[in-house]
């Protein structure tokens, strides 16, 4: 159930096991962190789980023509400024390489680090179009025979034979084994379940950007973590920029793109790039996202879901670039998991709005 960038992988994956016949439940279209996503793409992460995974989804993007194509992928270089305490522990990839102050300065037009940042260069990465992905995948298992289906879902109950009932317009199925990949709609979803929203530690939060027109120097995607901000360019004069910001337990839907936030984007840009300008906002973007205990990826069964119930969600706004390995191990998992025999619970339907 849901048809972001994860949920759709994660369907494209089990669609090709025989031992699985899938149905993806895609939603109404409301806007999503998919549609919303950067789509930064690299190898280096500064955990060392999240760093394998992208790496392994890096490299199978980039030795698949297919999903090239589908993803958009634009190549470039990628450039991961850490604080000076972060940054002689952090483990690097085999090609990526170390860039002092004085470097990033003078090939990128980056200033005002702090004492002893640096920054991984690597120079394969760059970036995907998340949303341009997801809709390749649903192509895809729907020219091949899985069951797409749209709409809003109104009825989930677990049965009494250990499995789910759903109802999406005028559609009802039961299924084996149910795995919501649904974001920000987690915590409703799980309600509606009979079952408490925060139950796996998931929170919402904004995810706001914006994309700019632009005069000067650009760098290349990169991540400031000494201040938050991150970017990309977007085009032959673009960059698409932004902060993260504090608005935790957001909604669901579409959220308010708001200046004050925009405006720290600028002065932070304005501090760090001072020879990048930003002209115009072109595209404001905003979207909420689902951020879970450990900040990654990967598949978790719920607490009293029947050992039928999982998640597949929380990796917040860095999802993207972990995806593609996510999704793998993800029905390796589930594959595994749905061996193994179930209690048979019950619970009463009850009705989504």
């Amino acid at each position: 159930m849901g048809a972001g960038l994860a949920g759709a992988l994660l369907a494209w994956r089990l669609s090709a096991r025989p031992e699985f016949r899938v149905t993806l439940l895609t939603g109404d279209g409301r806007p999503d962190a998919t549609a919303a996503s950067g789509g930064l793409v690299r190898a280096f992460e500064p955990g060392s789980e999240t760093a394998r995974l992208a790496a392994l989804s890096l490299a199978e993007l980039r030795a698949d023509p297919r999903l090239r194509a589908w993803a958009g992928y634009r190549e470039s270089p990628s450039l991961y400024i850490l604080g000076g305490a972060d940054a002689p522990v952090a483990a690097l990839p085999p090609t990526a390489r170390w860039y002092d102050a004085g470097r990033l300065a003078a090939e990128y037009g980056i200033h005002g680090l702090p004492d002893g940042a640096a920054a991984v260069w690597e120079p394969v990465a760059g970036h995907i179009s998340p949303h341009g992905l997801r809709r390749a995948v649903c192509a895809d298992l729907a020219a091949r025979g899985t069951a797409v289906t749209p709409g809003r879902l109104h009825t989930v109950a677990r049965t009494g034979e250990g499995g789910v009932r759903y109802g999406v317009g005028s559609i009802t199925g039961e299924t084996d084994a149910l795995v919501l990949a649904t974001g920000a709609w987690t915590g409703p979803l799980l309600n509606a379940l009979g079952l408490p929203a925060d139950g796996p530690g998931l929170r919402t939060k904004v995810v706001q950007c914006a994309v700019y027109r632009t005069a000067g120097r650009r760098p290349p995607p990169f991540v400031d973590a000494t201040t938050g901000l991150y970017g990309r360019p977007v085009g032959d004069d673009r960059m698409l920029l932004g902060l993260p910001t504090r608005r935790w337990g957001a909604a669901a839907g579409a959220p308010h793109f708001l200046a004050r936030e925009e405006r720290a984007v600028r002065t932070t840009a304005a501090r760090r790039l001072p020879g990048l300008s930003l002209e115009r906002l072109v595209r404001p973007v905003a979207a909420v996202d689902a951020y879970g205990p450990s900040g990654q990826l990967a598949l978790a069964p719920v607490a009293d879901g029947s050992g039928r119930l999982f998640l597949f969600t929380g990796g917040g706004g860095g999802s993207a670039k972990l995806a593609l390995a996510a999704s793998h191990e993800a029905a390796d998992t589930l594959s595994a998991r749905l061996r193994a025999p179930v209690p048979h619970p019950t619970c009463t339907p009850r009705e989504m709005s």
